[in-house]
């Protein structure tokens, strides 16, 4: 993540190390005019001492921010040193270190605005100029021209880069909040344990409920269909099979998602990337009918694979389900957010061993009305749901897909926005710098 503080601690050292070099070097006769050299370079010293130290006291001992006149100032002051340094180096219509201006120009464009780059290096340009026509009195030659070009060029490249980096890092930042709001409490872990109790009896009766109602069904099914196609069947004879043939269907639906709300084990174990999979499942959900005008999946993950060992089935539909709800939550034109990071230690619980190699984190957002309060503590169980037509098996399912990878779901706060997180224990075998993300569908059981 961007840390304009970083970034000023190394500009600080920077001109210490060219400023000390250059005196030294001055002192030890490897510059032109060694005495006049060493006047100006010990000048240059003893203010870059002066003005770093200032600086170094203002950011990091007293954790000033650094505001935009701050950084212009500085910008100003590794100029103005620049300049010094092609003074002074200056032999046969050329500067060895004049290269140093390209330097500063990209470092600038890290900490100033984007308008601010091309004015630096305006500002580099009139100084090499000056010094090289007025005080060398030089000659506007071709590699003089295509020096400054050069440094126009950087200018503008180091601009849309910086603006880029910017972006990202405030994405970034984002998501790290996102994952730093989340910490699992003992209170939530309880409630978990209950829960999980509570759904294992209920899954064992679905399970036995829909094999036993699926065989007879599909029979049912099969015999109306031909009853059907009886050529002196009546209109009103074929309206009625078409009647039991669309609820066939619809039971055999809700049957089968009985038999996955029941299912509980992995039936394939192997290497998953969570990013590729909410990617997935995210354009899935985004072309289901039904949704809002405008509604907008937006998922954000680390460039780095976040690798666990699953079912790919089972977490794909967990992501599937839990989007699918919150674009069907999302007034038009709203946004529903998935993203994924690393947790740190603290925010996850003690005791469970599956975090040992640590976790990482899936978080879905929606901009919904929010959960109904009356059903929040139960918003996991099966059967609840405040959908026209909906089973209520949909959030279920996700948490017993989740606990099968030896995960955790949790909900947010009442009074906060919609914000359901994933916890999946990391695989093995992957490293630990991955990072950040956060954020899409609000698994409102509808």
């Amino acid at each position: 993540m961007f840390d304009a503080r970083r970034v000023l601690r190394g500009i600080y050292a920077g001109r210490l190390v060219l400023a000390a070099g250059l005196y030294l070097g001055s002192l030890a006769g490897w510059l032109g005019s060694a005495p006049a050299a060493s006047a100006i370079l010990g000048f240059a010293l003893v203010a870059v001492i002066g003005f770093s130290g200032a600086s170094w006291i203002l950011t990091d001992l007293r954790k000033g921010e650094p505001g935009k006149t701050f950084v212009y100032l500085q910008t100003v002051f590794d100029m103005s040193l620049v300049t010094t340094a092609v003074h002074v180096t200056w032999a046969d219509g050329q500067s060895q270190v004049a290269p140093l201006y390209i330097l500063v120009i990209a470092v600038s464009a890290l900490l100033l605005p984007p308008a601010g780059v091309p004015l630096m290096a305006s500002f580099a340009m009139v100084l090499y100029f000056a010094d090289a026509m007025l005080v060398q009195a030089g000659e506007p030659d071709p590699a003089l021209l295509l020096q400054l070009m050069v440094f126009a060029a950087v200018a503008l490249t180091s601009a849309v880069i910086a603006a880029r980096l910017r972006a990202a890092g405030a994405a970034s930042e984002v998501m790290a909040a996102e994952l730093a709001a989340f910490r699992l409490q003992e209170a939530d872990l309880r409630h978990l344990v209950i829960r999980a109790e509570r759904l294992e009896g209920v899954a064992e009766m679905s399970a036995s409920l829909a094999h036993e109602i699926k065989n007879p069904l599909a029979s049912i099914r099969s015999a109306v269909e031909q009853l059907s196609r009886i050529p002196r069947a009546t209109e009103d004879e074929k309206t009625l099979s078409d009647l039991v043939l669309r609820e066939s269907d619809r039971i055999a639906r809700v049957l089968t998602e009985f038999l996955d709300f029941s299912r509980t084990g992995m039936t394939r174990v192997e290497e998953l990337d969570l990013g590729a999979l909410a990617r997935n499942a995210a354009q899935l959900v985004a072309s289901q009918p039904g949704i809002q005008d405008g509604v907008r999946i937006i998922d954000r993950f680390p460039a780095a694979p976040m690798v666990i060992e699953g079912d790919e089935d089972l977490v794909h539909r967990a992501f599937f389900n839990l989007l699918l709800n919150a674009v069907q939550a999302s007034p038009p034109h709203a946004e529903v957010r998935i993203e994924g990071g690393v947790l740190q230690p603290h925010q996850l619980p003690p005791g469970h061993d599956q975090f040992e190699d640590g976790a990482y984190g899936v978080v879905v957002i929606d901009q919904g009305a929010g959960i109904d309060p009356r059903i929040r503590d139960r918003l996991f169980d099966p059967f609840v749901t405040t959908r026209t037509g909906g089973s209520g098996l949909g959030l279920s399912i996700v948490q017993r897909a989740v606990q099968a990878h030896g995960g955790l779901i949790t909900v947010s706060a009442p009074g906060e926005e919609t914000r359901f997180t994933i916890v999946l224990p990391k695989a093995r075998q992957a490293t630990a710098d991955a990072t950040t993300g956060v954020a899409p569908d609000s698994p409102h059981n509808r």
